[in-house]
């Protein structure tokens, strides 16, 4: 192993020789864009010179700051040694780290090196970064730290963890990852910055956007007609822009989900749980199976039609970045059947069994509660607008969808309880079951607003463990105030204990 040496405790070892690119890399990035304004446009304002010179001078400090950087492998800990000025020393027991996530972009795997970031379970940040490490060094390094943390495993994952080769549970193939693009609506994302930056830099802003598009629909279908059959132009064009609309948000999602979940494995090395996935940057995330603290199940009308389900979860750590798909162990299954998300669930919850669940319904009114503040929005707006524009009644159908939706949102919103966990399933285009175990409830809240208490019904809120406060969240509405009370106290009892 290529840390064998190191595990005396005695030998420091350095970052890669080329860790210093790197680190300029990360710091130019920040001011390449007004680096690019002044040497294309020339001049460019203040701000972007004064921004360019103190990038410059930060990307200066970090080429000095990863020639400081030592590590060293103890008995049971990781010494971390940073800085050539002010120095600084940092022990990291083994048992501390949780979670850990290794990141390979293009330059990474040009010189076969990697990021590595070791996260423990209550911090805001990764408790170490390391970038950047020879691929084999992490490899090792991650191989070292689950060695010691199998003392803790069941038999079962004990075992399983002396087999060298990890268990592979769920692999994507090519079709599935182009199936997930076609149910997902990621793609909304970039077209949404593409409006964004045509608005920004367009002379008119928004206007001349849509304008554009107008001229652009009307050379199209301008020749389908004359002037009395113009309503026939302007659906055609209308339509037109719809469908290509569509038809882009499909084409980004397609090559969104190729970006980050190409090659999707998920593994499991005795109580670890580790996927990896990513065509130009390989991103690699594992965490302990316990340290799970919310699985969501959902679906999507799209992926109904194509059979198909996604499993999330939210691991105790440091808080991610938001729209990092990989920065630490979220996805059990991006994509899979309903029979492998069974699996999939039964893995990540040992003694979970959904057929057994004595489901509960919500309060008999919460339809109408969901359904007053948008039936009511859209009301008031078709008949303030009516006596302008007749053609804003047709609002009113929008008060009628609030209605509709809300009635069906509650036929399919319930939930259960038993000794060991607690589920939520809700929705009804999109559906959602969240499972919590009992022992990760840490806080528990009750809240009624004046609506609530009329008609004697209550929220609850439900914080886990040390999980990411941005990630999946517990919370059920519109209970029983009686319903309410008796689950916060058993709920409560739970959180006690820790």
């Amino acid at each position: 192993m290529a840390l064998d040496a190191a595990a005396d405790g005695h030998h420091e070892r350095r970052l890669h020789p080329m860790s210093w690119l790197f680190a300029l890399l990360t710091q130019l990035r920040h001011v390449m864009f007004p680096l690019i304004v002044l040497l294309v446009f020339g001049g460019g304002e203040t701000w972007e010179l004064y921004a360019a010179m103190g990038g410059l001078g930060v990307a200066a400090y970090s080429l000095v700051y990863s020639f400081g950087f030592r590590y060293r492998i103890a008995a049971d800990e990781l010494v971390i040694r940073e800085g050539i000025f002010d120095r600084t020393e940092r022990h990291i027991r083994f048992a501390r780290i949780q979670n850990i996530v290794q990141k390979q972009n293009l330059l990474h795997r040009l010189f076969d090196v990697t990021e590595l970031k070791l996260e423990s379970a209550g911090g805001v940040k990764p408790e170490a970064t390391m970038s950047v490490l020879r691929r084999a060094d992490a490899q090792a390094l991650e191989a070292i730290l689950r060695s010691h943390q199998h003392a803790g495993d069941s038999p079962e994952d004990s075992q399983q963890a002396l087999d060298n080769a990890d268990e592979c549970l769920h692999q994507m193939s090519l079709g599935e990852v182009l199936k997930l693009g076609v149910i997902s609506n990621r793609g909304m994302l970039v077209v949404g910055s593409l409006v964004a930056a045509w608005t920004q830099f367009s002379d008119d802003h928004s206007a001349s956007f849509f304008k554009s598009m107008g001229r652009q629909a009307k050379q199209l279908f301008g020749g389908l007609g004359n002037d009395s059959h113009s309503w026939l132009v302007a659906s055609a064009s209308m339509f037109a822009l719809v469908l290509s609309a569509l038809l882009l948000v499909r084409v980004f999602s397609i090559a969104l989900a190729l970006l980050q979940f190409y090659g999707f494995r998920l593994t499991r090395h005795g109580a670890r749980l580790a996927t990896e996935a990513g065509l130009l940057s390989r991103f690699q995330a594992s965490a302990r199976r316990h340290r799970i603290q919310v699985l969501d199940r959902h679906s999507t009308v799209l992926s109904r039609w194509f059979n198909r389900e996604s499993i999330r979860v939210d691991v105790s750590g440091g808080v991610a970045a938001v729209n990092d798909e990989h920065a630490r162990l979220k996805w059990l299954a991006p994509i899979a059947p309903p029979a492998k998300t069974d699996e999939l669930v039964n893995m990540a919850l040992p003694g979970f069994d959904a057929t057994t669940l004595d489901w509960r319904p919500l309060h008999h009114r919460a339809w109408i509660r969901r359904a007053r503040l948008g039936a009511t929005f859209w009301t008031l707006l078709a008949l303030a607008n009516a006596w302008f524009n007749p053609w804003a009644l047709t609002l009113l159908a929008l008060a009628g969808w609030s209605v509709f939706s809300s009635w069906k949102w509650a036929q399919h919103s319930r939930y259960a309880i038993n000794r060991q966990f607690l589920v939520w399933q809700s929705g009804w285009l999109t559906r959602h079951t969240l499972v919590v175990e009992l022992d990760k409830v840490q806080v528990v809240r009750l809240q009624t607003s004046p609506f609530d208490r009329r008609s004697a019904m209550a929220d609850l809120f439900i914080d886990t463990m040390g999980a990411n406060p941005l990630g999946a969240s517990l919370s059920i509405p519109y209970l029983p105030v009686a319903q309410a009370r008796a689950l916060a106290v058993i709920l409560g009892r739970h959180a006690a204990r820790h």
